[in-house]
């Protein structure tokens, strides 16, 4: 799958849980997730917005790593963290931003069935 349609199925389930709205920050938090594939913007906020490209440095998180385990990352496999020590991705901004984007991560990770 490509990554804009990852980042865009995990924009629409967080739209969908409303129960993540007081975690979202007032102020667009902006994600860029590189890989060899190139890049995908995603805009985090209360107010839905188009992401920026020439957005404020001090607002942005960069996510660098492979397409796979970009993948990983966005469909819940693997926790950012556990890639970041796996050195599979990097990741450059705020260390308070990369809490908030792992926290809905997770939060709005696919419901799978077990059994």
């Amino acid at each position: 799958m490509e990554m804009h349609q990852l980042v865009g199925q995990f924009m629409e389930r967080m739209q969908t849980l409303r129960h993540l709205l007081p975690i979202l920050p007032d102020e667009q938090l902006y994600v860029r997730f590189e890989s060899e594939e190139g890049v995908a913007l995603l805009a985090i906020g209360k107010e839905p917005t188009a992401p920026e490209i020439g957005n404020d440095e001090r607002h942005t998180l960069t996510v660098r790593g492979s397409k796979k385990a970009l993948e990983s990352l966005l469909s819940g496999e693997l926790k950012l963290q556990q890639l970041v020590r796996l050195q599979e991705v990097s990741v450059s901004g705020s260390f308070r931003h990369m809490l908030l984007l792992e926290s809905l991560l997770h939060l709005a990770k696919p419901y799978r069935h077990v059994g």
